[in-house]
């Protein structure tokens, strides 16, 4: 085996290079304003989506690139050789002759070849000696053969005012973690926020990190979670700001809880539509039942006092519950209007909702305004519905939902100098392809309406879910925040690339290979996608400080008051 000889008036890369005292690892050489290739040294460690400087010494402007794919590459030209090469070295090995064969003048014969995103560039600073604050996206290419460094501290400090004021961890580079604390503004809340996982990458994680930095913000953003499987009361109740900021409601019997009581009298058919699947005639006889009921007529010995008024929502749904001849009723408080199988499943369902723990037939007894206070408060709230069914969890949810969504609604309408006032919030949501995948009702499910109107409202949704493919498409368009932390299935990475508000359109391989934690964040506070390691949450309470103790107040100085 020859060696090849030196390329025309270039030098081999020396890996011990350094540019302005940071040592080279490669050097760029093709493609365009948004794309960079350069070329490493046959060894140089390089990993999907680190971050590297490419130094532009004519121009003095840091070129900021991400890695999204890294091949091998070689100066020889004669097709196959490398494979001949590998081929000869493999039988050696099997001979037990490794090294027979050396390939001569590896290091510049052989070579890696990184594909890289710019992201942008740090402008030339203000004055010799002063940081470079000024980011811009790209809208030049970077002199040829510019040299590729890691990036320093200097390098990330535009980034760091861009982070806001919810933290979630530190910026990744690669395998590297940074000293560089990354997170969003509370503001972004109220602009809709996806976290999107398979199952063990960490999506709990970050919403009890997420939880956490809502419960030390002094009352500026509420969060009403809800949670379907238990998982976040002990968690969250660990946290040392948890007695101040935390309020937990619950459909079990369970220590340090509110119970968690709605009155049927709050409920609506636009709720029972959202939870339930009917179909048309089902619909209509929900409406019709609505209406006998509330235009006062009784039916079998149930009186309207028992059964409910114009404007109590839900209140009839026990009086129908209770009723045993249902067949009689069709017929003559009905007058046959609605088939009697039809109205069977609307009873059927009436008597599991108002049996349910969480249900009561009370108009004084709800939870309803308690929440509401809550969340005005600046407080995280955390409503357990675990041991209720799917159906029944959407209830619940929907009823919330629309209750904050009325409040800060009206407040906007009626008194703007109150909205002014209320603390940004967010309703996460588990699973949240139930309820805003494109065959839902929107007609009266009351979270596609969250999603298109909320933001103006300062009212935003946090949809957690493993499968974002389900979600409709325009409804995700309306998130401008995304944590993506992992997902396998193409479909599911490409509907977030079409949706996402930041580009990542280069790093499928990226999102593939993210381990546990490990997560992309696009938010437009930031000025492209961020990749980060999310805090571990016991890491976390463990490093937080108590929440500072209330001032004393002062005695009163009754001697000042006596003339």
């Amino acid at each position: 085996m020859t060696g090849l000889g030196q390329a025309e008036g270039m030098e081999a890369t020396n890996p011990g290079e350094r540019t302005g005292g940071r040592v080279v690892r490669g050097r760029l050489f093709g493609r365009n304003v948004l794309d960079g290739v350069f070329r490493a040294a046959p060894d140089e460690d390089l990993f999907l989506g680190e971050l590297l400087v490419a130094v532009d010494a004519a121009t003095d402007r840091r070129y900021l690139f991400r890695v999204v794919d890294v091949t091998y590459g070689s100066e020889h030209r004669e097709p196959g050789w490398a494979e001949r090469i590998a081929g000869t070295l493999l039988a050696d090995d099997e001979r037990g002759e490794a090294g027979l064969h050396p390939l001569h003048e590896q290091a510049r014969r052989t070579y890696r070849v990184a594909a890289c995103r710019c992201l942008g560039y740090l402008a030339p600073p203000e004055r010799p000696g002063a940081p470079r604050t000024v980011f811009r996206k790209p809208k030049s290419l970077p002199t040829q053969f510019s040299a590729v460094v890691a990036p320093e501290a200097e390098d990330f400090e535009f980034l760091a005012r861009q982070m806001g004021d919810l933290p979630v961890g530190q910026l990744r580079s690669g395998e590297t973690v940074v000293d560089l604390r990354v997170g969003i503004p509370g503001a972004s809340l109220a602009t809709h926020v996806g976290i999107f996982a398979t199952t063990g990458m960490g999506k709990s994680n970050l919403m009890q990190v997420l939880a956490a930095g809502a419960m030390r913000a002094n009352g500026r953003y509420g969060l009403l979670v809800i949670d379907p499987h238990g998982e976040y009361r002990t968690a969250l109740g660990r946290h040392p700001w948890a007695g101040e900021a935390l309020r937990v409601y619950a459909n079990r019997a369970l220590p340090a809880t509110s119970s968690l009581r709605i009155s049927l009298a709050e409920l609506s058919v636009d709720d029972l539509r959202t939870a339930y699947e009917w179909s048309r005639p089902q619909e209509e006889a929900l409406y019709e039942l609505e209406r006998h009921y509330s235009t006062g007529s009784g039916a079998a010995g149930v009186s309207t006092s028992s059964g409910g008024e114009a404007g109590q929502g839900l209140a009839w749904l026990a009086a129908f519950a209770a009723i045993d001849d249902l067949a009689g009723f069709r017929d003559v408080e009905l007058s046959a209007r609605v088939a009697l199988s039809t109205l069977q499943v609307v009873h059927r369902r009436a008597r599991r909702i108002t049996t349910l723990r969480c249900i009561s037939p009370d108009p004084a007894v709800s939870v309803g305004g308690r929440i509401i206070s809550d969340l005005l408060a600046g407080k995280v709230v955390l409503v357990d519905v675990s041991g209720l069914g799917s159906t029944e969890e959407v209830l619940v949810g929907s009823f919330l939902t629309r209750r904050v969504l009325d409040e800060w609604q009206a407040a906007y309408l009626d008194d703007p100098e109150r909205h002014r006032r209320m603390p940004v919030v967010a309703i996460a949501l588990e699973e949240a392809q139930r309820v805003l995948s494109g065959n839902k009702d929107r007609e009266s499910n009351v979270f596609p309406r969250l999603a298109r109107e909320g933001r103006k409202f300062n009212v935003g949704l946090c949809a957690i879910t493993q499968q974002p493919r389900l979600l409709d498409d325009e409804l995700l368009s309306q998130f401008n925040t995304f944590f993506i932390l992992g997902l396998a299935d193409d479909k599911d990475r490409n509907i977030l690339r079409s949706s996402s508000k930041q580009d990542i359109s280069a790093q499928s391989a990226e999102i593939q290979t993210l381990m546990p934690g490990e997560c992309l964040i696009a938010n437009l506070a930031a000025p492209f996608a961020v990749p980060a390691l999310i805090d571990r949450y016991d890491h976390l309470i463990r490093d937080t400080p108590p929440p500072p103790a209330p001032r004393p107040t002062a005695a009163a100085n009754v001697s000042a008051l006596v003339d």
